[in-house]
């Protein structure tokens, strides 16, 4: 039986997660997941690419208020909004090719996640009623849709994909790595490594009601993962160069691991919650 062991969100793109008992989902994905993104003075996203200290910076959302912390700083906690407030608060921003309506969080934020990165940066919040179409190739609906993530509303990962590859990674004498470098929302468990690439119907079980999701597409694996999210730091090439040698994709260009999901209606998910696959 395979079941749900882990779930996250990330409020901020590209800084530290959080995880949860139960997910509500919206539109975009879990709520508040990646809702908030850190841009640069012309509006183009920052990542852990960039900047890998972004993993040190701890978010975190109760209702209206927005907590930042980082160890050596005083905690920050702010009003957030996603309706502009002002033209100034107004914002175009880009994230890979996808033009988005932001509202700026204000110059007390900058200051502090400047301050904390040693970057002039700014924070924005994807607009209420902003809709970022998903790549036509692969989402199911006209109207899918997601925040600030790299490109679908959820990311799903077998723990069992995990163990094969830091089996992998010990037999060469290299350290494993833990769940977090992949930055999931949904961990599951039951299944064989890798079986999430063929995952295209799959439906989570739920007290609240069924939950149908779509795999859509394995996710591309980037330098991110060889970025420790603990202490912010690269620790070399790994996993990437052993993911290389075995999780290709067909012409090459790219190491896969994980599932891009798009979930057919809102609801809830919750650790537990058994998932099966209807094809």
């Amino acid at each position: 039986m395979m079941t749900i062991t882990g779930l996250f969100y990330y409020p901020i793109k590209g800084c530290k997660g959080t995880a949860l008992d139960t997910a509500t989902l919206t539109k975009r994905g879990i709520a508040f997941d990646r809702h908030f993104m850190i841009v640069n003075p012309e509006g183009r996203f920052l990542t852990q690419r960039e900047l890998p200290a972004m993993a040190t910076i701890m978010p975190s959302v109760n209702g209206s208020m927005l907590t930042l912390a980082k160890k050596g700083m005083e905690t920050l906690s702010v009003l957030h909004t996603d309706e502009p407030y002002s033209e100034k608060s107004a914002r175009t921003v880009v994230v890979w090719g996808s033009v988005c309506k932001a509202v700026s969080q204000g110059g007390i934020v900058a200051d502090w996640l400047s301050t904390a990165l040693g970057e002039n940066v700014g924070l924005v919040a994807m607009q209420r009623d902003f809709h970022r179409e998903l790549d036509a190739e692969y989402r199911v609906s006209e109207t899918d849709t997601t925040g600030f993530a790299d490109g679908y509303p959820m990311l799903l990962v077998s723990e069992a994909s995990l163990e094969s590859l830091n089996s992998r990674l010990i037999e060469t004498g290299s350290e494993p790595v833990p769940m977090n470098r992949f930055r999931p929302n949904i961990v599951v468990s039951g299944c064989e490594a890798f079986a999430e690439d063929t995952w295209m119907n799959v439906v989570v079980k739920n007290s609240v009601g069924d939950v149908p999701m779509h795999g859509v597409k394995p996710c591309g694996r980037c330098i991110v993962t060889t970025i420790d999210q603990e202490t912010g730091t690269k620790t070399g090439a790994e996993p990437v160069a052993t993911l290389k040698k075995f999780r290709r994709n067909a012409d090459g260009t790219k190491v896969l691991f994980g599932q891009n999901v798009i979930h057919a209606r809102l609801g809830q998910l919750s650790v537990g919650d058994v998932i099966e696959v209807h094809s």
